[in-house]
């Protein structure tokens, strides 16, 4: 056996040592794959490549039950109307009748400090937590909307279009646009009380 033929039967056993660790792979890639409803995986906004949450990085909260589509827009009977000042700028809105905002309107009047995220909302923590209970576990909510956003305990203000997250939870709206407040510094006083 001449030693071209030797070097040719080596590699040949070698591509064999090859072949089933590959097709092994390839069978449990596809075999994952089918596994998610609809054969692909379904990125998600906390997937990665994906814009940063709307808060800073927290425990993971337990929000609500399951929910696959965001819900219609929270009831507004029995709302409670607020005013809510960004800076030197006064917004009237109300919030919405869900635990979550009634939860909210009782620590209020309430002043924090609120930065930006991705030039589409303010957000800042709150005192204390508030109530996920009977409430959705993620929202699409809608510009000029103030949420909760239960994983960093924070309040949130919308002046830009987010998407849907898990964790967020529609409790307001303004009654006029706040997209002025996208001007505001980092670290603006926003207070907010009752009317």
């Amino acid at each position: 056996m001449t030693g071209h033929q030797r070097l040719r039967q080596t590699r040949s056993s070698q591509a064999r040592r090859w072949t089933l660790p590959l097709g092994l792979v390839v069978a449990l890639s596809a075999a994952a794959c089918a596994s998610v409803p609809g054969g692909a995986a379904t990125p998600t906004p906390d997937g990665p490549g994906a814009s940063p949450t709307p808060s800073k990085a927290s425990p993971e909260v337990s929000v609500g039950a399951p929910d696959t589509a965001d819900p219609a827009t929270p009831r507004v009977s029995g709302t409670t109307r607020v005013r809510v000042r960004v800076g030197d700028r006064v917004f009237r809105a109300e919030l919405y009748d869900n635990p979550t905002a009634r939860d909210l309107a009782d620590q209020l009047p309430l002043t924090i400090t609120m930065d930006d995220l991705n030039r589409l909302e303010k957000t800042g923590p709150l005192p204390r937590a508030l109530t996920t209970d009977g409430v959705p576990a993620g929202s699409d909510p809608e510009v000029d909307e103030i949420g909760y956003y239960a994983p960093g305990r924070d309040l949130v203000l919308y002046y830009g279009d987010v998407g849907y997250y898990h964790g967020i939870i529609r409790i307001g709206r303004f009654q006029d646009s706040i997209d002025l407040i996208a001007d505001e510094p980092d670290g603006v006083s926003v207070t907010v009380e009752r009317v």
